[in-house]
């Protein structure tokens, strides 16, 4: 399972996912020694990790500021996720992805998955499609 940060850089149709994440225990607890940028250095912060993301592999990052598209995080905390996102992306579709690729669907340590519409200034975004 992982935690981190996500970006969803194409519509529903075609949803794609930018992510910056860290493997860890169910009490998310980092299982990999990885830098992390948020203000307490237990998670990633959106805007600092933009910026570093490889422009040859997320094209979609080139030119356009961290609050671009629509975002979200997964915090894990005894054994549940709780995903925060912002409400446009709130879908199926993204969801699934999000489950997939933090790798959260299926493990048997997780309890419960919760997921948190977020319409605050937070996770606002400027563009999109």
């Amino acid at each position: 399972m992982k935690k981190g940060i996500f970006w969803v850089v194409r519509d529903d149709a075609d949803a794609k996912l930018i992510s910056v994440s860290v493997r860890c225990d169910k009490d998310g607890n980092p299982l990999e020694d990885v830098p992390m940028s948020s203000k307490y250095g237990t998670n990633f912060n959106h805007k600092q990790e933009w910026s570093l993301l490889d422009i040859l592999e997320h094209r979609e990052a080139k030119g356009k500021p961290f609050d671009y598209y629509p975002r979200g995080r997964v915090e894990i905390k005894n054994g549940k996720v709780t995903v925060f996102l912002n409400p446009d992306i709130n879908t199926e579709s993204v969801i699934g992805l999000v489950k997939k690729q933090f790798e959260i669907g299926d493990d048997p340590e997780i309890k419960s998955i919760t997921v948190k519409s977020d319409g605050s200034q937070h996770y606002k975004y400027s563009e999109w499609k």
